[in-house]
């Protein structure tokens, strides 16, 4: 499938709002537009900006209208402190640009992928996850539900506080047949589409997301590929509500909880400020290292997978970090070898509930969300206007060139994850 963002050229060089912004490099894509790294140049020295550049769609079309939307959207949420900032907005002959604060820590996704001090840390995950449930709390009040909640769509502030973005799939509507909308892991079962007939709550949809990405945070794993029928570990989870307990490890309060948002849809009434209050109660999300210890294979894998490299290491499996320090001591920097994330396992079970088969280990949260052909347009039942971002056309200038092609960003500058890493914090496979 052609996304807009393959047909955006590169427009590295070029210059828009009467020579005030200048694109320095591409910091990524998604579908419905690529972003921009650029300089302010009206500052002294120049201030970095975020630019999500769109095609800009025919007056009068559905696409139009889903523009204005994501922009009015985004406006309104735009004062909160945990939805990122959208400063300006620019309309030129053929591109839409949306100006953004630019979060130089890039997005969650990668944050949870290459950090190991939050794992093992209760305090550190329900504040962060707290800053989740506020910016989705927020737009829910407004009436605006994402329908693409996922940890790439979480970027680390300047701050270090978490803020929301992309609003390109959201919408007013409360019950809606848009199904698809989204990331395939982190939508509810109602969402993938199942039953046509039947329009799904969109809200309710978002709360399913946060239980994913709770999960994510707690054990590094996703508790399936998508909430279907056909997928093995979630046939499991419907047949046993305790599977997740039974293979990652997570406490009592941690697996009721998850139960609870994991309901199926005519049962799930949980709401964002339950949630809130349940995790403030629980003790710990963590299970018990003597519990796991006497857990079957997939268990203890996923938990030398998830504390492997952090300090909880020793904790739940104080032989394997001693055997690590007294070999580390022996070999060069390098010596002690670590499979990368991402990379394959030796087998290709998926989340099999027998203990003589190797997990395949958790699951790679989709880079992109999903286009769907037979998108509906909810009502505008607030009109927010432009008013709270300025709104100029321009065209672009780069001294008489023309866009080229768009060249896919360097390694070092690529904001969604390499082939390699894309398994969501695989194992770490200690060779001891």
């Amino acid at each position: 499938m052609t996304l807009a963002s393959d047909t955006i050229p590169s427009l590295v060089g070029f210059t828009i709002a009467k020579n005030r912004y200048k694109f320095t490099r591409v910091l990524g894509s998604g579908s419905s537009g690529l972003i921009f790294l650029a300089d302010d140049r009206t500052t002294s020295p120049p201030t970095e900006v975020a630019v999500k550049c769109m095609i800009k769609a025919q007056t009068n079309t559905r696409q139009n209208f889903l523009q204005q939307q994501e922009i009015e959207f985004h406006q309104a949420m735009s004062d909160h402190p945990n939805v990122v900032t959208l400063h300006q907005v620019i309309e030129e002959s053929n591109y839409l640009f949306l100006v953004m604060d630019y979060c130089k820590r890039g997005d969650f996704f990668n944050y949870l992928m290459h950090n190991k001090h939050y794992r093992g840390d209760d305090t550190w995950i329900k504040v962060v996850f707290s800053q989740i449930l506020d910016a989705i709390e927020a737009c829910h009040q407004q009436g605006i539900y994402h329908r693409d909640i996922k940890p790439e769509n979480f970027l680390v502030g300047n701050d270090g506080r978490l803020v929301l973005t992309d609003f390109g799939l959201a919408t007013t509507n409360l019950w809606t047949k848009t199904f698809g909308a989204g990331s395939a892991l982190y939508m509810s079962p109602e969402c993938i589409g199942f039953d046509a007939h039947k329009a799904y709550n969109a809200r309710s949809n978002d709360i399913w997301a946060v239980g994913v990405i709770l999960l994510s945070m707690v054990t590094g794993h996703n508790p399936w590929n998508q909430a279907s029928p056909m997928d093995h570990c979630y046939h499991q989870y419907r047949q046993d509500i305790n599977f997740l307990q039974r293979h990652l490890p997570i406490s009592d309060g941690a697996n009721t909880l998850l139960q609870q948002i994991f309901r199926r849809e005519y049962v799930r009434n949980i709401t964002l400020s339950d949630i809130r209050a349940r995790i403030e109660d629980i003790d710990t999300l963590y299970m018990d290292p003597e519990l796991v210890w006497r857990g079957g294979f997939h268990l203890k894998s996923a938990a030398r997978s998830y504390f492997g490299g952090s300090s909880r290491m020793k904790y739940y499996f104080p032989w394997v970090a001693e055997e690590k320090r007294v070999r580390h001591e022996s070999l060069d920097g390098d010596g002690l070898r670590l499979y990368a994330m991402g990379s394959t396992p030796t087998s290709d079970t998926r989340c099999s509930p027998s203990s003589t088969v190797e997990s395949a280990g958790p699951y790679t949260p989709e880079m992109r969300a999903q286009q769907v052909s037979d998108v509906d347009v909810p009502p505008a039942e607030f009109q927010p206007g432009l008013s709270s971002a300025e709104t100029c056309v321009e065209e672009l200038s780069c001294d008489g060139a023309q866009p080229v092609p768009a060249q896919p960003p360097r390694k070092s500058e690529q904001a969604a994850v390499p082939a390699f890493l894309r398994r969501f914090m695989d194992r770490f496979a200690l060779d001891v």
